[in-house]
């Protein structure tokens, strides 16, 4: 199956004193189900993140992109209902920061953030035959320069509006009574 999903979430730094911020994330993924119980997906996907410092001295906010490629494990125990978990690697891709919302964005420099894994679990719900939300808890971290203002290490909830736009196997069985 292959599906596009919008997801919204809100995610915030481990290790800092930060207010996470919600931003929208989207992107596509593909499954492959070997038993009825049992399949597997990997997919691609825009995260955002984002987050303000709360600091007395810094309350700047810092808005970050990365290209993730998820690889997790969906288990199908309910017609309705399924549980996933897996692992993903973050492509950082740029950021910027803000000293407030007003104020001029300003890029964040090269070597600040780097690349770096992660790890998620969740629970998908099925509305109709192709239409699916999902909420799922993800973490993300990379130990690089611990000694800096910025982290590498993320936490957040995300809400997933899935829709699925096509199945193979259907099509598969439109076209066995079909020959040249």
């Amino acid at each position: 199956n292959f599906e596009v999903f919008l997801e919204p979430n809100y995610t915030n730094t481990v290790d800092r004193e930060t207010t996470g911020k919600i931003n929208l994330n989207f992107g596509t993924n593909v499954h492959y189900r070997f038993t009825r119980t049992f399949g597997l997906s990997m997919g691609v996907n825009i995260n955002k993140i984002s987050y303000q410092n709360s600091l007395e001295t810094n309350k700047s906010i810092d808005n970050l992109k990365f290209v993730t490629i998820p690889f997790f494990v969906k288990l199908y125990p309910l017609k309705k209902i399924n549980f996933f978990l897996g692992g993903s690697y973050n492509f950082y891709q740029g950021g910027f920061n803000q000293i407030d919302k007003n104020a001029k964005k300003v890029r964040i420099l090269d070597g600040v953030f780097v690349n770096s894994m992660g790890v998620f679990t969740g629970i998908e719900y099925i509305i109709k035959k192709r239409i699916s939300s999902s909420i799922s808890y993800k973490m993300q971290k990379r130990s690089y320069r611990n000694y800096q203002s910025e982290t590498q290490n993320f936490y957040g909830v995300y809400l997933g509006l899935n829709f699925k736009i096509l199945n193979p196997e259907k099509a598969k069985n439109r076209f066995n009574g079909i020959s040249n």
